[in-house]
């Protein structure tokens, strides 16, 4: 009997190398995909941002000149990595970044690529997407645009129940069992991500971390006994409610003595940080860190908090997993990622909603004081994050997935 060759397997994304969530998600998925997969596909990544690294032991490509998020190199990297043979891209990007190779036929952009839109209506491969869904659109659907370029992919997965859901409203149940729609969450590694000693931690947090007073001082020291420390690990996008976050943490600071943990990639770009912890009287109350720390360092900064507030609509969301499993309790909006990862008696709901940006992304519009109300009855209190998130005990299901889709 002969053993059916290994799938070329390409994984598209940020760089498993890059440090950002998306290439965080690919690089915890290609790991596992090449220590556990190699009887039934054969792994490489094609990733944005990142320099690549030895350690993976997988080929890695790097995009470069990309416009609209468009990849002229496609054909070549393809042919490099599988040559003639058929196989599999597994893309983990926005839909809203997608047209160009979900459906080639209809991307106007395209046009300037003449080559690359010929060789994709004949694509040597199929097309799997596991999309970080973070909002709806009008009438609960995704918007047009973006409904389009699902329509273009065999194969669907959503980050958990709330995208699943808005995927089947948006695409109707015949074309959601066609493409074999299910989700499927990121996992957490329990051995690093777990309760660490709060005192200790509070005594080392800025020695650990590295934070800093705004604007730029000596390093903090410890978290005092008698202080709450909130925690907010967000970027600094327009999703991302920093206005929100910080002047709940105002509204807390007039109750308890408290101090605002931010950990944050850019201090000023659709937010201004330093602005910000100033309108709200917090500049002698925040502390900073800023880029990527290690996860160890992660998991003993959410150890040392009081409470993480959870800002901005989650396709998924590490700060709110993390800080779970850490035994740090996270109040955060009952609206995407949010809705699936946090027990419901943490969540808050919006207010209303508002509609943003050409794709009509609808983000949900808070109360601060809602936020206080609810921080307030968990602060002295410990969780523990739902073990379906731990990868020992989630990757047996992520397995099953790829094998049934690589051996049909």
């Amino acid at each position: 009997m002969t053993v059916p060759a290994p799938t070329p397997l390409l994984l598209v994304s940020d760089a498993v190398s890059s440090g950002t969530g998306l290439g965080r998600i690919a690089k915890e998925l290609a790991v596992r995909v090449h220590e556990h997969l190699g009887d039934v596909c054969r792994l490489a990544t094609l990733g944005y941002g990142g320099p690549g690294s030895a350690h993976f032991g997988f080929p890695q490509y790097t995009i470069e000149g990309m416009k609209d998020f468009i990849v002229p190199a496609l054909p070549q990297i393809w042919k490099d990595f599988a040559g003639e043979e058929a196989g599999v891209v597994l893309t983990i990007w926005d839909l809203s970044r997608l047209m160009w190779f979900a459906l080639p036929e209809r991307c106007e952009m395209l046009a300037e690529f003449p080559v690359l839109r010929e060789w994709l209506m004949q694509a040597p491969f199929r097309r799997w997407g596991y999309f970080p869904i973070d909002a709806g659109g009008p009438n609960d659907k995704l918007t047009f645009p973006v409904h389009q370029t699902l329509l273009g992919y065999d194969r669907a997965l959503a980050y958990g129940p709330w995208a699943e859901a808005l995927l089947r409203q948006t695409i109707g149940e015949e074309e959601s069992r066609s493409r074999q729609l299910t989700w499927r969450p990121h996992g957490i590694d329990t051995t690093i991500f777990y309760p660490r000693d709060r005192a200790h931690c509070r005594f080392k947090f800025g020695a650990i971390t590295g934070a800093r007073t705004l604007p730029r001082k000596p390093q903090l020291g410890s978290i005092l006994p008698n202080e709450v420390l909130i925690g907010i690990v967000a970027t600094n996008q327009a999703r991302k409610d920093w206005a929100l976050g910080i002047e709940t943490a105002a509204l807390l600071a007039k109750q308890r003595k408290l101090r605002l943990w931010i950990h944050i990639d850019i201090l000023e770009k659709h937010w201004s940080i330093p602005a910000l912890l100033a309108d709200y009287g917090l500049l002698d109350k925040a502390i900073v860190s800023l880029g990527v720390l290690p996860d160890d360092t992660m998991a003993m900064a959410y150890s040392a908090c009081d409470l993480t507030l959870g800002i901005g609509p989650e396709g998924w969301g590490f700060p709110l997993a993390e800080s779970q499993a850490c035994g740090t309790p996270v109040v955060t909006g009952s609206y995407a990622g949010g809705a699936d990862i946090v027990p419901q008696e943490m969540q808050i709901e919006p207010v209303i909603f508002r509609y943003e940006g050409v794709y009509g992304s609808k983000r949900p519009v808070f109360r601060a004081e809602d936020w206080v109300d609810r921080a307030v009855q968990f602060l002295d209190k410990r969780v523990s994050l739902d073990p379906e998130y731990d990868w020992q005990n989630l990757w047996p299901r992520w397995e099953a997935w790829f094998r049934e889709g690589l051996q049909n």
